[in-house]
């Protein structure tokens, strides 16, 4: 390969990772990032009643097994 040839190939991956860069920064609006972190707080919500749940039914296994 020539020179010049890999230094478009070269400066055609660069414009490439920029473009896909640029993208990605400009996807993150407050918007969305606030709606991100509402879901990642409910679905932790979630999980700890989940393991309250757990808990519960565990205790409850436990009394009947003291009977």
């Amino acid at each position: 390969m020539s020179i010049q040839k890999k230094s478009l190939i070269s400066s055609l991956n660069a414009t490439k990772k920029a473009n896909v860069a640029s993208a990605t920064l400009a996807d993150v609006t407050p918007a969305t990032a606030s709606a991100k972190t509402e879901k990642m707080a409910k679905m932790a919500k979630l999980a700890k009643f989940a393991k309250m749940a757990k808990m519960a039914k565990f205790a409850k296994l436990a009394k009947l097994a003291k009977r």
